[in-house]
């Protein structure tokens, strides 16, 4: 009965985590450590060591990212942990971009120029089709992605 058990999980660790994902728990992770040290390399260095030897790392991307959260992103499309991942960028010139990944795997993306005027559009992905929708839904852009 064991035999055949861990012959299950082994079975399951090689198929279940063969899909390359985001791994979102090791990165979010890896990026709070690094702001951590505050800018600092010597301390962010050694919590960095730290999470190496305290299994942080270990556990976050082979047991939770590997098994479960990438497992879920190949059978789903989307993983859980990588929804309401944000994005804020001001260029010189004052204009503005910030996006949110939704939990349906589209895009919010809200653009505002220098003067203060703003678009919100919504992106959304199909196989090869990528779409930009307004505020109410309606069809703005579309591409073709070819393969």
């Amino acid at each position: 009965m064991k035999k055949g058990l861990l012959a299950l999980t082994l079975a399951a660790m090689v198929t279940l985590t063969g899909c390359y994902g985001k791994n979102a728990l090791f990165n979010k992770v890896h990026d709070f450590v690094g702001q951590i040290g505050g800018g600092n390399k010597w301390l962010a260095s050694c919590i960095n060591f730290l999470c190496w030897v305290i299994p942080v790392y270990e556990i976050s991307l082979w047991l939770v990212d590997g098994l479960v959260l990438n497992t879920v992103e190949f059978w789903t499309g989307a993983n859980p942990l990588a929804m309401g991942d944000s994005y804020y960028e001001k260029d010189a010139q004052g204009n503005q971009v910030t996006a949110v990944k939704n939990a349906d795997g589209s895009l919010t993306m809200e653009l505002q120029d220098a003067q203060g005027h703003k678009a919100n559009l919504t992106l959304q992905r199909d196989e090869n089709v990528v779409r930009a929708l307004d505020q109410e839904g309606n069809l703005v852009a579309q591409y073709e992605i070819e393969k």
